[in-house]
């Protein structure tokens, strides 16, 4: 094992190095109280001397601390600040949904629809306490070694209008406002929930694109191909709620996570009222091959990856990371 940080926080003991952004280095740690396996975060030195960077991670230890919910993951405790600044995580031992994804293309149906109620769940708590996370898609979503899907990566979430104004996301899923300029909001968000689920229930990207001019033109004036020629086994009535969450049109979509739950609640035949998940445990990813991941640092911005046939992930696009931050756009991951 490499060397272990110059700083570590009390009450945790370092395991092995875990993974890198611009921001922060993860490590798994142990808590010396109780012997929990965590995801450390630490910030690099170098970022805390940036503004924009010191912000990113003030943000997500701030933001994270303050949401609490089964799908969301989870926050143990962290210090927004200063040196001794860092953020203990829960440690997600299923890995990530994109490499779900990428290993397994199309999921079981009742395995995917799960999967998009989950981050559904876990954002619509977001909206609850007033978070925009603004980079919602599969690279931010961790899985738990039964299967539940927990949002994460909160660095470029806000609770502040202003900061909304800031142009962030990963291109393959931003919303064609975001592009022309607007300000991010629970609609974009809604959007982005949407792209998500499709590529969760098709195995396909509902927009292709080798550039980000390219996808940009694709989320303002294409029409994605319905779910359904895709997924011919899923029912109508949840292709069109899917659909419709990917409205061009901002006033044309679901206007908050809470009312696409429902419309797809009713079009699963489920009952509005309820909110419990039956997690599919995985049989396959990284919990397989002995692996496991963490909440990685939420910082790296690049150009898009490699694009396979009908928008399917190409292999070699989740694994890598280039860093061009200065392009604020991500990158699957």
């Amino acid at each position: 094992m490499e060397a272990p940080p110059s700083h570590v926080p009390d009450g945790y003991d370092i395991l092995q190095r875990l993974g890198a952004g611009q921001t922060a280095v993860v490590w798994l740690a142990r808590a010396v109280r109780g012997g929990q396996r965590v995801a450390l975060k630490l910030p690099k030195p170098e970022a805390l001397a940036q503004p924009v960077l010191r912000r990113m991670f003030e943000n997500e230890v701030q933001i994270t601390l303050k949401l609490q919910h089964a799908n969301v993951v989870r926050a143990f405790d962290g210090r927004p600040t200063g040196e001794g600044a860092f953020l203990a995580l829960e440690f997600c031992e299923g890995g990530t949904l994109d490499l779900l994804l990428l290993e397994k293309g199309k999921l079981p149906l009742d395995q995917a629809v799960a999967l998009v109620r989950d981050v559904a769940l876990g954002l619509e708590h977001a909206h609850e306490r007033s978070v925009l996370h603004r980079d919602v898609k599969p690279a931010n979503v961790f899985l738990s070694d039964t299967g539940a899907a927990k949002l994460g990566d909160f660095g470029t979430g806000t609770f502040s209008a202003e900061m909304a104004e800031e142009r962030v996301g990963t291109a393959f899923y931003m919303a064609p406002e975001l592009f022309a300029g607007e300000a991010a909001s629970v609609r974009s968000d809604v959007y982005s929930l949407g792209v998500l689920a499709y590529e969760v229930l098709s195995g396909k990207r509902p927009f292709l694109g080798d550039s980000y001019d390219a996808l940009m033109v694709a989320h303002m004036t294409a029409l994605p191909r319905d779910l359904r020629q895709h997924r011919p086994d899923i029912a109508k009535h949840v292709s069109a709620v899917v659909m419709r969450a990917m409205s061009r049109d901002a006033t044309k979509r679901y206007q908050n996570v809470h009312a696409f739950l429902q419309a797809y609640r009713a079009a699963l035949g489920e009952a509005s009222a309820g909110s419990a998940t039956t997690p599919v445990p995985l049989a396959t990813g990284r919990a397989a091959r002995g692996k496991a991941a963490t909440p990685a640092p939420s910082d790296d911005t690049t150009a898009p990856g490699d694009v396979g046939p009908e928008g399917s992930p190409a292999a070699g696009d989740a694994p890598k990371r280039r860093g061009l931050f200065g392009s604020w756009w991500r990158r699957d991951r």
